[in-house]
């Protein structure tokens, strides 16, 4: 679980943890210490809210944004890599300054990026500067692209309306999925509608950030916070509706005679509602079962308020739907391997996507061990 350092400097005292069983109760351990935890020490983590795991290598890729409570600058923005299989962190890459602001930048969401059997790059929406970073592991050089589709969108488009209520979230771009393929990024901001793809030729060529290639792909049902790409459909949470849809891909290239580079979003199909349980859908992950794990987590309520509400009902959950596909990292290691050149690094262990973290909270709900 990652527990966002979001609008206060203390009393979180943890945030990234995974859930332990200790005495017949849920608790959330520290991960992989305490240690790793501490605020202002840039060694450790300071402000976790996306991550991935890889469950070919069992490999758990953490973005920490530095900063915490919107007003502490502790520490550059970094990437680290930790072993799930031995719980020990494997790599740390900091980002330059030049790259992602050490005062104005939010990391929201990661996706990865196969190349010849293993993960050569990492991109993440830098929501507060309205860019997409994009992680070159292998020179460990850091670059982004930027354009106005980043932005908030016009007329009203960050006004979302949750059971008759509206609410004014003027947030640029969050949400972001990978196709399985690995040839295209998805991204949207969540105050607006549309969808967008970019090729992820654009993002590998690091050295030209300004050519971006995007395209709009068409307007989504509702705004949007979480995106998440299965190895057959897109997903993406209604806010506005207070459910989670997808976008039948393969039968708009078929209706339009397109291939993936030119098809418009047309068939988008709902694929769970609840208006009182499922109050603000988000942060997709897949398991190697069938299974589509997300949150609700009531996030326009907790947003405009001191904190969680006193009340009986649950104010997070965590929801899991059969949808029959896996992530689309699902096999990748092999996959995209063209040539001999490539080795690829097998976990000890088979990791399912929704065996640890891939659910992020806003506030710390779980006693901590």
């Amino acid at each position: 679980l990652t527990i966002p350092r979001w609008f206060w400097t203390t009393g979180h005292p943890v945030t990234l943890a995974k859930v332990v069983r200790v005495d017949g109760k849920d608790k959330l351990r520290p991960y992989p210490s305490w240690a790793s935890q501490k605020q202002g020490d840039c060694k450790a983590l300071q402000y976790v809210q996306g991550i991935e795991i890889d469950s070919n290598t069992g490999f758990l890729y953490v973005i920490d944004t530095g900063r915490i409570g919107n007003s502490e600058n502790l520490c550059p923005a970094k990437i680290v890599i930790y072993d799930l299989n031995t719980d020990t962190e494997l790599q740390k890459y900091e980002i330059p300054d030049a790259v992602v602001s050490k005062t104005k930048s939010f990391l929201n969401d990661i996706v990865l990026d196969y190349v010849e059997g293993k993960v050569r790059y990492a991109y993440v929406t830098n929501t507060y500067e309205h860019r997409i970073l994009a992680y070159d592991f292998q020179s460990r050089s850091a670059s982004y692209i930027e354009d106005p589709s980043m932005e908030v969108e016009a007329s009203n488009a960050s006004v979302i309306s949750v059971n008759g209520k509206d609410y004014n979230f003027s947030v640029a771009i969050d949400g972001i999925a990978m196709s399985p393929d690995f040839k295209y990024v998805y991204y949207c901001a969540l105050g607006g509608y549309n969808l967008y793809q970019v090729p992820t030729s654009v993002l590998r060529n690091i050295h030209h950030p300004r050519q971006t290639g995007v395209r709009l792909v068409g307007r989504k049902v509702s705004q949007t916070d979480g995106l998440g790409h299965g190895n057959k459909h897109l997903y993406f949470t209604a806010v506005g509706l207070n459910a989670v849809y997808y976008w039948d891909a393969e039968s708009d290239m078929s209706q339009q005679k397109v291939g993936m580079n030119k098809v418009t979003l047309g068939t988008q199909i709902k694929l769970v509602e609840n208006n009182i349980t499922m109050q603000w859908p988000d942060t997709f992950g897949f398991d190697e079962r069938g299974w589509i794990w997300f949150i609700s987590n009531r996030l326009q309520d907790f947003a405009g308020s001191s904190g969680l509400p006193d009340e009986a009902d649950a104010y997070m959950r965590v929801w899991k739907v059969y949808v029959n596909e896996t992530s689309y990292l699902y096999q990748a290691d092999s996959r995209t391997k063209t040539t001999n050149s490539a080795r690829t690094i097998m976990p000890e262990i088979a990791l399912s996507t929704n065996s640890l973290c891939l659910i992020m909270l806003f506030s710390l709900i779980i006693s901590l061990v």
